[in-house]
């Protein structure tokens, strides 16, 4: 093989290089930009913001990284080399990305959370933001030019081979995410994704030194890029191109951020859908740029531009109709039997989706820089940095305008056809400003007003589609499509009112209203003396809302990442709240809940964890030891961390993960029910500091203190009794076994890849595996409370093999519900200030269809 190469010239010897350095440079830059989004997640939250804030930085890198290469290539003689610096540069830059969570704590808590949370936190996290991804971005969008200065030679020019390395460039973009997302993430680990991007990298770098040593220092002559004037250009038409490059990027990315919301409603939430949905979108943008080259030799350019654009524009506005029919007529997305076979069929949907539109838009950039290598003289490519950097600043200004204007204000579907109109208008501006001879003039106009025409056509029925499933028949209140996702207010007779999430999860119903408010009853009966407590969580607000009801608590802290969610509960479920947006000890903060934990140490006596989505983009690190740690140090002394586990979402693996990394900073964990639902079951993982214990005495006292106060009408909570029921007993020390860190993002991948494949009711522990659960925790956990004087440990796991019969379908017998009243603490059944719909289950002696959910 060696020789064979050895007898090739040595022009074709450096193309084929030029091809593996342009795959392996494009593997790693989209490795990094999947890698980025993640673990700045770290750094911003669990939200749109963290994803939009590394596209943006990324895109404005790679157009300020191009316009600085348009005139460093008129000043070095020695491409090669500056290639190989600069991947060895991004490779060193992207370090401090990898090792963030390790440094970046140390910033919240010299913050504070008066600071983090105020305009000094957004401007930090902004600055950290540019100062950790500019600088390898911007040296990424060195590549392509300085790749055009080294290899095109004049036999080889900007127009074919150029645009070839654009589409070579952009496959191993492909490449590096299917990579990435499919192998480096799952088999190696976060650790192992980031070294092996890295080396892909050092790779890059190697194949440079080794064509620097092949060629020799100066042996790459770079000539001044001809002046206008001497290849007769017309400055309109350089506009006109400079203008289409621009709507090109742009509109690419509108697209781009369009169709990930929309197929997002029907994709399963996870790391995954959105790097599968990613890799379609560079696979069609990297067919179209090699299909390019064959169609200029057919078709002259601006016609093909012209008709490219209004082709575009009618599939963009086709597009929502598609995925409309595709996702709720044939059922969507539903898990696969394997992981692959689940990202076959998300390629395929997203393809048959958005692939027309964004193929048929990604021929115009490399057509346009054919038609530069041809009309502008520019053959050898000196003048194509400024290309690639009007069509980054484009991207980078569509992906802002689709989440800040486009989907605010148009909705979903809107912004899609909204996105085609201006394909419409570029096929406008290419008849009048590229468009030369008469004929060409007018083949140009009939294609876009063709175009044109037909979007107009498809207006009216995509304002005619909702985002809600129509077959759930559920009313929609209000809803919102923006940075932060698509969110609706829903109503429906079985669950009342809910807050649902790209139309998959709700975050809350009104019909779950006692579950939910016990989720901060429990956990406050266990601490002598609650004062100041936090909830990390907001959704309907019914939660954080409960703990007002305490008499001793003085400040109430819900900290929330979405003011999409803040707003829809302040508005909507203001009636469940206790007064939780009017009271004045209750505070509603919008910030990102690990984060703001981090920056107030010493300050809480009680936090409590919502239930966190565990496959949920950026959830699942609040499931992280650098998280309980952060918590732990936000704890007064004596203080209490209560995390409410779905036990309904959570494999037994997930569960045995999550909690040996809770007993590693709470080592003297407890476990509590927060009620018999065999479907809808939560675990709370109970939590002291300093020293402090789960005593009976104290949750005695809490119940006697409660019952006084005459606000808390739970049943079980109201008695110590009650609370017993619910307890499940010690964590048993499992020293053995993985943990979930922010660094190797254990559950939230492995509960993505769960959630994606088989049948989660047989993998989660809901219904007969709740059964199985609960009986084993009964049976060997540590200290459970054999102390209560009415069995409360037999009595409770009567109560919850009934709840399992109701969850077959089985009627209980007069006779068992007659022994269950026996086995009941008498307070129970007798506590006439009680609200007995607040039961954690079905309430004894009421038939289940007649029990209120």
């Amino acid at each position: 093989m060696r020789n064979a190469l050895s007898c090739q010239p040595a022009g074709l010897r450096i193309w084929h290089w030029a091809i593996v350095l342009s795959l392996l440079s494009g593997a790693a830059a989209l490795g990094h930009q999947l890698l980025w989004t993640r673990r700045l997640i770290d750094l911003l939250g669990a939200g749109a913001e963290s994803s939009s804030r590394v596209f943006g930085v990324f895109f404005l890198g790679l157009a300020l990284g191009s316009a600085a290469a348009f005139f460093l290539v008129r000043k070095i003689r020695s491409p090669w080399r500056w290639m190989a610096g600069a991947e060895v540069a991004i490779a060193l830059l992207a370090l401090p990305v990898y090792f963030l969570p390790a440094w970046s704590g140390l910033i919240w808590p010299a913050m504070g959370p008066d600071l983090l949370a105020g305009s000094w936190g957004g401007w930090v996290k902004l600055g950290l933001s540019f100062a950790l991804l500019l600088p390898p971005a911007f040296l990424m969008g060195w590549f392509l030019p300085l790749l055009a200065a080294a290899v095109l030679d004049g036999k080889k020019d900007l127009q074919r081979h150029g645009v070839r390395l654009y589409g070579w460039n952009t496959l191993g973009g492909v490449a590096g995410l299917a990579l990435t997302a499919a192998v480096f993430l799952p088999v190696l680990g976060a650790p192992g994704a980031f070294a092996a991007v890295i080396g892909l990298n050092l790779l890059t770098a190697a194949g440079c030194v080794h064509l620097e040593s092949q060629t020799g220092p100066g042996k790459v002559v770079i000539p001044r890029p001809p002046a206008p004037a001497e290849v007769g250009s017309n400055p309109a038409a350089r506009s006109g191109v400079y203008g289409l490059v621009f709507i090109s990027g742009f509109g690419v990315l509108a697209l781009e951020v369009a169709f990930l919301e929309m197929i997002m409603l029907v994709a399963t939430l996870s790391f995954y859908a959105p790097a599968g949905i990613l890799f379609c979108v560079i696979l069609l943008l990297a067919a179209a740029a090699f299909a390019a080259g064959p169609l200029q030799r057919i078709v002259a350019i601006p016609a093909l531009v012209t008709a490219s654009l209004a082709a575009a524009a009618v599939a963009a506005g086709a597009a929502p109709l598609i995925f409309f029919g595709l996702s709720f007529h044939t059922g969507g997305l539903p898990p696969a039997d394997y992981f692959s076979f689940f990202l076959i069929r998300l390629t395929l949907f997203t393809l048959l989706v958005c692939g027309p539109a964004f193929f048929l838009a990604g021929l115009v950039f490399p057509l346009l820089t054919a038609w530069s290598g041809i009309r502008e003289g520019d053959a050898r490519g000196r003048g194509w940095g400024r290309l690639l950097a009007i069509n980054g600043l484009g991207g980078l200004c569509g992906a802002e305008v689709a989440y800040r204007w486009l989907l605010p204000e148009w909705g979903l579907y809107g912004a899609v056809w909204f996105v085609g109109a201006l394909y419409a208008a570029g096929a406008f501006w290419t008849a009048y400003f590229l468009a030369e001879a008469p004929k060409q003039r007018l083949v140009c106009r009939l294609a876009a007003v063709g175009g044109a025409a037909l979007l107009i056509l498809f207006l009216r029925p995509v304002q005619s589609l909702v985002t809600v499933n129509p077959f759930a028949r559920i009313d929609v209140v209000e809803e919102w499509s923006g940075r932060e996702g698509t969110l609706a207010v829903v109503e429906r007779e079985d669950f009342g009112r809910g807050i649902l999430v790209y139309n998959q999860y709700m975050l809350g119903t009104t019909s779950a209203r006692h579950d939910q408010a016990r989720q901060a009853h429990l956990p406050l009966m266990l601490h002598p003396a609650p004062e100041k407590v936090a909830f990390i969580g907001l959704a309907t607000g019914i939660t954080p809302g409960a703990a007002l009801l305490h008499g001793g608590v003085r400040e109430v802290l819900a900290i929330e990442l979405s003011g999409t969610v803040t707003g829809a509960a302040r508005d909507y479920f203001g009636d469940y709240q206790n007064g939780l947006f009017t009271d004045s000890r209750s505070r509603v903060v919008v910030e990102d809940g690990r984060t703001y934990i981090a920056s107030s140490p010493g300050r809480f006596d009680l936090v409590a964890g919502d239930l966190f989505l565990p496959w949920g983009p950026g959830e699942a690190r609040l499931y992280s030891r650098e998280h309980f740690e952060a918590v732990r140090a936000s704890l007064k002394p004596g203080g209490i961390f209560c995390q409410w586990l779905p036990l309904y979402q959570l494999t037994p693996d997930d569960l045995r993960i999550i909690l040996r990394t809770f007993q590693d900073v709470f080592p003297d964990t407890h476990l509590f029910l927060n009620g018999f639902r065999p479907g809808s079951s939560a675990l709370a993982l109970v939590g002291f500091k300093d020293g402090a214990t789960l005593d009976w005495r104290t949750v005695e006292a809490r119940a006697r203190e409660e019952r006084a106060h005459g606000r808390l009408r739970d049943p079980f909570l109201r008695h110590r009794s009650g609370t017993e029921l619910l307890y499940l007993g010690k964590a048993r020390p499992d020293p053995d076994g993985p943990r979930h860190t922010l660094t190797n993002m254990r559950i939230e991948l492995q509960a993505g890849r769960e959630r994606v494949t088989g049948d989660p009711s047989r993998k989660y522990i809901s219904g007969e595996r709740w059964g199985e659960f609960v009986a084993a925790f009964h049976a060997e956990a540590e200290g459970a409370s054999t102390d209560a004087g009415h069995g409360s440990l037999e009595t409770a796991a009567w109560l919850a093999a009934r709840e399992r019969a109701f969850h077959r379908g089985r009627t209980p017998v007069a006779a068992d519900e007659r022994r269950l009243a026996e086995r009941l603490p008498r307070e129970l059944i007798e506590d006439d200030e009680a609200d007995r719909s607040a039961w954690p289950g079905t309430p004894p002696g009421i038939p289940p269809e007649r029990a209120m959910p």
